[in-house]
């Protein structure tokens, strides 16, 4: 038998014995096993040049749920032209960082080499590799020739050739922010609550993403780890995009446009968690022609909620934080702020819950302005102890003390 046929009959042979696993049968009282999404970012346009030519890059990543299996979704949902790639290996990673295994074939289909689509994700076949919460995976993808990628910008690793089966470090591999096409990381196992935490750069942590602590919903999760019972299932995703906007295009769709894919599409969301509109009223307060109103931002929030609800979701309203001394401040931009806040904190407002950022992260002395152990240093930006904060609040928000 040809090698792609036989992994072709392995992963339905995997897919019948997982799928038994997930039903367990009437009456033995097993817990049914699901796919969640386990880690996502999202998507963010190409270039105008080829991102890579006959490279491997590497990606790491922390996975925020566990299970028995996993698959990888990949995007070109905002590319311009087909993207070519492969191979394609995940190696899991110890809690150093380091190599736990030998690097998994991710293969499409059966083939070990994958087409994406103009403006369409790619589902990869079924990879058999247990998981755990807090699992650290690393992914590397050979581009065998140019490719413009459309996708996220997380750090990676970028080497000549092809290195996908290389443990550890690549040689001679260059680290930088660049796109990659990995979309989400799904697993299968135990159902949970999944709570989708989106906004612009406040939530993904453009400024602090790389500290040791990294950004108020990698926090959010430790601590709902460390609480134990029903809130340490609960899986948490970071969906924040560095300068978008709530009803214009900036750093990729604007967020009434990517709400489906990015919040409401998550395989399994419960809860969603959103901080948006801070850009639009600073870049409107300075820039011709992209000025907005309040009613315009409170009814831009208006339609998120009633489609987070329609679909059956819960939706936490984040009151906008202070910016005083923030490049874009202008009077003007904080009655503003202050008019969307007050909405968000009013029954009208119909949220199913409330995060007020705004009270617990101003400075008491001065309300219009971070207080300076939250700040970065930019007037706009949380700092590590700013981030935990934030996650501090939401956790109690949501799950109380």
């Amino acid at each position: 038998m040809r090698a792609t046929g036989m992994k072709t009959l392995l992963a339905a042979a995997l897919l019948l014995g997982l799928s038994g696993c997930a039903t367990g049968g009437a009456g033995t009282g097993k817990a049914e096993s699901v796919w969640r999404p386990a880690w996502a970012l999202a998507p963010l346009p190409p270039g105008d040049t080829p991102t890579y030519d006959r490279q491997t890059v590497r990606q790491t990543l922390v996975l925020d749920a566990g299970g028995q299996a996993l698959r990888l979704r990949f995007t070109n949902e905002l590319g311009t032209q087909p993207v070519g790639f492969g191979p394609v290996r995940v190696t899991p990673l110890d809690d150093k960082g380091q190599p736990a295994g030998p690097a998994i074939a991710v293969t499409f289909g059966g083939s070990v080499n994958a087409a994406l689509a103009v403006g369409a994700p790619l589902l990869s076949d079924i990879v058999a590799l247990p998981v755990r919460k807090g699992q650290g995976l690393a992914l590397s993808i050979h581009y065998p020739g140019p490719a413009i990628v459309a996708g996220h910008r997380p750090q990676v690793e970028v080497a000549a050739g092809d290195q996908t089966g290389q443990p550890g470090a690549l040689p001679g591999a260059e680290v930088k922010r660049s796109p990659s096409p990995l979309a989400s990381v799904e697993v299968l196992g135990a159902p949970a609550p999944v709570l989708v935490a989106i906004g612009d750069s406040i939530t993904e942590g453009d400024v602090t993403h790389q500290a040791p602590g990294g950004t108020y919903p990698r926090r959010l999760s430790a601590h709902l780890a460390a609480r134990g019972g029903k809130a340490a299932s609960t899986i948490v995703l970071n969906q924040g995009i560095a300068g978008n906007r709530l009803l214009r295009p900036n750093a990729g769709a604007n967020m009434l446009a990517r709400f489906e894919r990015d919040a409401l599409a998550q395989n399994g969301a419960t809860d969603i968690v959103l901080l948006i509109g801070i850009n639009d009223i600073g870049n409107g307060s300075i820039k011709p022609g992209e000025e907005v109103t309040a009613e315009q931002v409170i009814q831009g929030l208006s339609q998120l909620r009633d489609r987070a609800q329609a679909k059956g979701l819960r939706i936490h309203a984040g009151t906008l934080m202070p910016y005083e001394g923030a490049k874009y401040f202008r009077p003007g931009g904080e009655v503003l702020r202050q008019a969307v806040n007050t909405w968000i904190r009013s029954p009208d407002a119909k949220f199913d819950g409330v995060v007020d950022f705004d009270k617990s992260m101003q400075d008491p002395a001065h309300p219009t302005r971070l207080l300076p152990a939250y700040d970065i240093g930019d007037n706009l930006h949380p700092s590590e102890a700013g981030y935990e904060a934030m996650a501090m609040l939401v956790e109690k928000a949501l799950f109380g003390r």
